[in-house]
């Protein structure tokens, strides 16, 4: 079931045209017909839809043109996979970690609900998992504010400027042998930035 937790007005016909000339989306891509009903979104509290105006930093910031040939990233799992789909429209969804360079071993799902449903199976696994590291995604800019709040939440000792540098690569351990269900606020709270292994 797909549970709109945050949604925005649609985005602009001029911006839709503009943007999918740009990266060669086909008019009958899912992304731009999600886009004509809400400019980005967060689905089933962990789920972002990436907006007109964040698509395409996001996709250059991960290489998709170069590592998926004909794929687009629309929006990210908030816990290190993204969700690509076929720039030609072409049904299905793809959920690939984030530092992947090849669709191969990964899944594919027919419809968003599916995607929403195996996500969600997936994340409740991992955090009750037991013992593991707390490891960074990496690939972002965190705030300030999130370097502060994961540093609170962590209780972790270092510098905010050095947790920000740690937190912006990827795979760094920031804790390890912990206990996910000790965590499990924070885990899910950062999830774009930081996860159980």
């Amino acid at each position: 079931m797909v549970t709109y937790v945050e949604r925005h007005r649609a985005a602009s016909a001029t911006d839709i045209e503009a943007l999918s000339k740009r990266l060669g989306l086909s008019s009958g891509s899912w992304i731009v017909k999600f886009w004509k009903g809400s400019d980005g979104a967060l689905l089933n509290d962990q789920v972002m839809i990436y907006s007109v105006g964040d698509i395409e930093e996001r996709n250059s910031t991960f290489e998709i043109d170069k590592n998926f040939k004909d794929k687009i990233a629309v929006g990210d799992d908030s816990g290190g996979r993204m969700i690509l789909i076929d720039k030609s429209g072409v049904a299905g969804f793809w959920l690939v970690d984030s530092g992947s360079v090849s669709l191969n071993e990964f899944d594919r799902f027919e419809s968003l609900e599916r995607l929403l449903d195996f996500i969600e199976e997936d994340e409740g696994n991992d955090l009750e998992a037991g013992v593991g590291d707390i490891i960074t995604i990496g690939g972002c800019k965190p705030s300030l504010d999130e370097v502060i709040g994961v540093r609170k939440m962590l209780g972790i000792d270092s510098s905010a400027v050095h947790l920000k540098a740690i937190l912006a690569e990827p795979g760094e351990v920031i804790m390890k042998s912990v206990y996910a269900q000790k965590y499990k606020e924070v885990l899910l709270k950062y999830a774009h930035i930081i996860r159980f292994r």
